[in-house]
């Protein structure tokens, strides 16, 4: 009994858990923001409330012009345009270049500025929004999970499947 304690113990230092709360620990004191794991819309594999925060807090002009359009409905219109969007063209290419909303681009990310002569641009690439989530079940028909997911504005871009190394 008292063996079987002590191995418990030491699987509990060594485990998954452990390696997960490292990393977490580390990227959370460089600027990452903990997100909920129950924020994940497993349909459309993105993270919609910080997608549409990163995009109103970034890109206010636009939408209100398409919030005059939509009224209530502007969110899920965006997310609809930009799930559409993530599936013909990508991720990589989402990020790199947005997405067409009823005639209107959105940026979902916005990178570093060549050179900081223009504050605007480095208060957009400051506003992105890096996110940690553990432990996130992905398929909506299967309890599977991975271990650690890094996300920027919402959208899934790092998996961490972590081993213990025993």
């Amino acid at each position: 009994m008292i063996r079987e304690n002590i191995e418990g113990r030491r699987m509990k230092r060594t485990s998954e858990a452990a390696f997960e709360t490292s990393i977490e620990a580390v990227l959370l004191a460089d600027g990452y923001k903990q997100v909920d794991a129950l924020e994940f819309d497993r349909e459309r594999a993105i993270f919609p409330d910080e997608a549409l925060a990163f995009i109103r807090a970034t890109q206010g002009k636009v939408w209100d012009k398409l919030e005059a359009l939509h009224g209530e409905h502007t969110g899920a219109r965006v997310l609809e345009s930009l799930c559409k969007w993530l599936d013909t063209y990508g991720a990589l290419a989402t990020l790199r270049h947005g997405f067409k909303c009823f005639g209107k681009t959105l940026r979902i990310a916005f990178f570093r500025p060549a050179h900081g002569l223009n504050p605007e641009l480095e208060a957009r690439y400051k506003a992105n929004r890096l996110g940690l989530t553990r432990q996130l079940y992905f398929s909506p028909k299967s309890q599977k999970s991975l271990d650690v997911v890094l996300l920027v504005n919402g959208i899934p871009l790092v998996t961490l499947e972590l081993k213990n190394p025993l």
